[in-house]
């Protein structure tokens, strides 16, 4: 809950700063590289994110590392800035949270769609063609393969879950066995 309002304040404030679309996309992006950088080198995130290291020498940190990925001035300022208030840890929850914010300006849903198979492109277009027409609005749609799924499709779009899903199925099979 706290990671939210965190996420959702230092969002709020980079998309009504930069307010420019292909700008914040490209902020996103390189947020998003970054984030992934941290989570995948246990060291770095420690001294990004603890207070055993100074101010100084996190900020030292990011400006090489952000001059070393080339970097857009945008993302220094964002990254020294969310460096400064300790706020690194929630880079991906930040950057996940601009990311909807861009879409509702643009009256677009995120819709996040799980498969048990990689689905071919014109099978995603049908999905996106059968969404948009059931949210009355465009869909921005990211794909991801859960084989645990089994069959089916899982959809999330507007904090609202469509399950479609073999494993869904079966499992409302078994809820309504056992409420009788």
């Amino acid at each position: 809950m706290a990671q939210d309002k965190v996420s959702q304040r230092y969002a709020r404030a980079i998309f009504d700063y930069l307010k420019d679309e292909s700008r914040i996309r490209s902020l996103i992006t390189e947020l998003r590289g970054f984030a992934f950088l941290l989570e995948g080198h246990n060291e770095l995130s420690l001294v990004l994110t603890s207070d055993v290291y100074s101010e100084a020498e996190r900020r030292s940190v990011v400006e090489e590392l952000v001059s070393k990925a080339k970097l857009s001035a945008e993302a220094l300022k964002v990254l020294l800035t969310l460096s400064s208030a300790k706020r690194l840890d929630h880079l991906s929850a930040i950057s996940d949270r601009l990311q909807l914010i861009l879409l509702e300006s643009a009256n677009v849903i995120a819709l996040q769609v799980e498969t048990a198979t990689t689905l071919e492109s014109e099978e995603k277009k049908k999905i996106e063609d059968k969404f948009q027409k059931i949210l009355g609005k465009k869909v921005e749609a990211s794909y991801k393969v859960d084989p645990a799924l089994i069959g089916g499709i899982k959809a999330t779009a507007g904090g609202r879950t469509y399950d479609g899903s073999l494993v869904g199925w079966l499992n409302s099979f078994e809820e309504n066995l056992i409420s009788g």
